[in-house]
């Protein structure tokens, strides 16, 4: 059976995000996999209240990751240096949960986003990278967060090149 892979990331927010989601299904689909996407399980808001709202996406977004066997997140910048935080939690949800966990980002450091997007980064008194205000900048040499990147295989660059490298990480365990 193929695996299932969550397709987290701030794609739902586009404006024609149901037709991205079955272009990236269907790029999953030709690797092998189910892609699942978030609205793929429709709410009806009617009666609901937009607390209400929220907590049914919560739901049914929690529900598609312990669903799926693997998640694939986008964690290229979302309004700023970062990767969009919905897609962190899911990716720590996925963690709890034990599922295989990937991400596609810029190539690139964190130092790199942050000079991209706010300021240039500097070496600060004591040899450590900081931003324009004297904080540090994670220096592991990855476009995201310790917190994402340790447990995860973080792919440079995009939705595609992912897939390419599940595919590639399924066969070889199939092979062992």
């Amino acid at each position: 059976m193929p695996s299932t892979i969550y397709l987290a990331g701030f794609d739902v927010f586009y404006p024609h995000a149901v037709e991205r989601a079955e272009t990236m299904k269907a790029l999953c689909a030709s690797y092998g996999f189910i892609g699942r996407f978030p609205a793929d399980v429709s709410i009806d808001p009617t009666g609901l209240s937009p607390k209400q709202v929220a907590a049914a996406i919560f739901r049914r977004d929690a529900a598609l990751v312990a669903e799926c066997d693997i998640i694939a997140a986008n964690l290229h910048p979302f309004r700023g240096a970062e990767p969009d935080s919905g897609t962190c939690f899911e990716l720590g949800l996925a963690y709890g949960l034990g599922k295989k966990m990937y991400g596609y980002a810029p190539g690139g450091t964190m130092a790199d986003r942050i000079s991209e997007h706010h300021a240039p980064v500097t070496v600060g008194d004591n040899g450590t990278v900081v931003d324009a205000q004297g904080m540090t900048v994670e220096n592991f040499g990855s476009a995201v967060n310790l917190m994402i990147s340790v447990p995860s295989t973080i792919v440079a660059g995009g939705f595609e090149d992912c897939l390419r490298q599940i595919r590639r990480d399924e066969n070889g365990a199939a092979a062992t």
